[in-house]
């Protein structure tokens, strides 16, 4: 089938139909899509709250807990050991599926009875703040983490220990204020490193030891500002060095300008082949992918991992899955936070089941209907005639409305990547959360606070220190989850002095706001290599290396994360191999 040009029913924007998105669409029996790539994963985002927490009673054993459900959420919310527990029968919720009304309107009644679990958490010790998460201990205020220990406001951890602020980080310990890396220790201010030790304010660096302020080195050791010293030099360099948030600010800025002078590569990644996204590796054909690994045949997935043949797919380890957020799923469509399904659809928090429709809460189940039990036989012809509805309808292949989900839009990480104003969503048809007034008591303005740890004492755990943000006349603007105060824990303290990093101005809300500012955006431009043959097109850096292309322009066009206007060096892989590998 042919390239098709269709319209977004929801931004108006123009987008394509690929061969092989029709060739999927066929297979699994739904009608092509009426939103965008993009329309479609804000909509599956609107689904999901990762960050905000809230203390509310459970509603089966009264005990406080940490959830996901603000006070205002009009549906039952059970604790960790009550949802799991066999104190309620999610059976008893069953109902017949009426054929008067759409889909969408009755799942989302439904839902709204069934008792929802407070918080997504696995296995861990001591980590109540944590979301997303399994198999951790002493952690706080983690998401999306995988047995780690000691971690304080980390996202995307994975095996990691005693590390705080940082995101993307897998099998590295004591690190801050880090991001995208791999094999990392006792270091702060890494981007897009792998096995680099004792380092600070490093971008797209490898195998290096003590090193500050570099860019693009590979197993070097006592460089300074890309500068190769003796070890006595850079130990002197080092030692007369203050780490003062001033001079913190000051390195990070330098860092950036540093990065504009050298090439960088179209994708953050390895080992791709036939591929197209960012913040990849280990995947093969597969296009329009973000945070994505160990996977096949995808498009439109973002943080999808050991997943195959899907399309638009968000957090999911999946095969042949379509419209899932938040799943282990196989040959599922519209599926969200539900593990080890098959052969299901539209259903919610759903375990180790099988072939269900509408279902919520089940565990163990197969052939269930809005969690009424039917035969096999029975399920596959009531199955049949709800299809077929829901294509009356145009429900059939589509997520869940943003106008149906159970949190409000700037509860959700919709928020973090499509940023609306309270006045945009209201005007959407989508709710909008004002939390109550916190009426923090702050002791500690944020211009007060010490500018080294060496001048902090263990007075500071006694304070409420002002966000900095708050100073900004825009803060509301910009910094959307600002919390306006926060507290230092001891564990935290402990950490600062150990890494010898000052005390934060900001809270961590907006720590973990500048952290994803730092990523690229989850969208594709279409460019050339800036390589030019001897210098880069901008002239700023001369390569150092011969190139397949000569001393011609290389004539390779690619997707990339980097929007055209941006001022960095942008090479093709082979260009950048050559000169940075």
């Amino acid at each position: 089938m042919p390239t098709e040009q269709k319209q977004c029913q929801n931004c108006q924007t123009g987008f394509t139909i690929e061969p092989e998105d029709f060739a999927f669409y066929e297979k699994i029996k739904v009608p092509p899509p009426t939103f965008c790539p993009e329309c479609r994963y804000q909509r599956r985002l609107t689904n999901r709250n990762e960050w905000n927490f809230y203390r509310r009673k459970c509603d089966l054993c009264a005990k406080d807990t940490v959830s996901l459900y603000n006070s205002e959420y009009p549906g039952p919310v059970y604790c960790h050991s009550c949802w799991w527990g066999d104190g309620w029968d999610p059976y008893a919720y069953a109902r017949d599926f009426d054929f008067s009304q759409p889909f969408f309107e009755q799942f989302h009644a439904f839902r709204l009875k069934v008792p929802h679990i407070a918080m997504a958490n696995w296995h861990s010790t001591n980590s109540e703040y944590t979301n997303q998460s399994v198999s951790n201990k002493n952690c706080y205020m983690c998401v999306s983490t995988a047995y780690s220990e000691n971690c304080l406001y980390g996202y995307w951890l994975d095996k990691t220990r005693e590390s705080v602020d940082c995101y993307d980080i897998l099998q590295s310990e004591l690190l801050y204020e880090s991001l995208n890396s791999i094999n990392c220790s006792r270091s702060a201010y890494l981007e897009d490193c792998a096995d680099t030790t004792t380092s600070y304010f490093l971008k797209d660096c490898r195998g290096c030891t003590s090193c500050f302020g570099c860019y693009g080195l590979r197993n070097k050791s006592y460089c300074w500002k890309n500068e190769q010293l003796t070890r006595e030099e850079y130990e002197k360099r080092l030692s007369e060095f203050v780490f003062s948030r001033a001079n913190i600010q000051k390195e990070k800025i330098l860092l950036v300008e540093l990065a504009m002078r050298y090439p960088h590569k179209s994708y953050h990644g390895r080992n791709t082949l036939h591929s197209v996204g960012d913040y990849i590796h280990d995947i093969k054909n597969s296009f329009a992918v973000f945070h994505a690994s160990e996977a096949e045949n995808l498009r439109y997935c973002q943080d999808t991992n050991y997943s195959k043949d899907s399309i638009d797919c968000t957090e999911a380890w999946v095969e042949l899955g379509y419209e899932n957020e938040g799943v282990t799923a196989q040959s599922s469509i519209g599926v969200t936070k539900s593990v080890q399904v098959l052969n299901s659809f539209y259903s919610e928090l759903c375990t180790n089941s099988h072939d269900l429709f509408g279902c919520v809460g089940l565990k163990k189940a197969e052939y269930c209907i809005f969690n009424k039990q039917y035969t096999k036989e029975e399920y596959a012809a009531l199955l049949e005639k709800i299809i077929a509805h829901m294509k009356e309808t145009k429900e059939w292949g589509e997520f869940f409305p943003a106008t149906r989900t159970l949190f409000a839009y700037n509860e959700t990480v919709a928020q973090d990547y499509f940023p609306l104003t309270k006045t945009d969503v209201l005007s959407k048809g989508m709710r909008w959360y004002e939390r109550p007034e916190r009426g923090y008591g702050i002791t500690l303005r944020p211009e007060d606070i010490p500018e080294t740890i060496g001048d902090t004492n263990e007075s500071i755990l006694e304070k409420v220190i002002g966000c900095v943000s708050q100073d900004d006349p825009g803060a509301k603007e910009k910094n959307l989850h600002c919390t306006t105060a926060f507290r230092i824990l001891p564990e935290e303290l402990a950490f600062y002095r150990k890494m010898n990093m000052p005390i934060p101005a900001k809270c961590p809300a907006c720590r973990r706001q500048d952290r994803m500012a730092m990523r690229n955006p989850r969208k594709l431009w279409r460019v050339h290599c800036h390589c030019s043959g001897q210098k880069s097109a901008n002239g700023i850096y001369a390569n150092a290396s011969s190139h397949v292309h000569g001393l011609n322009q290389c004539p390779n066009e690619f997707e990339t994360s980097y929007a055209p206007e941006r001022k960095e060096i942008i090479y093709c892989e082979e260009c950048y191999q050559a000169e940075m590998a």
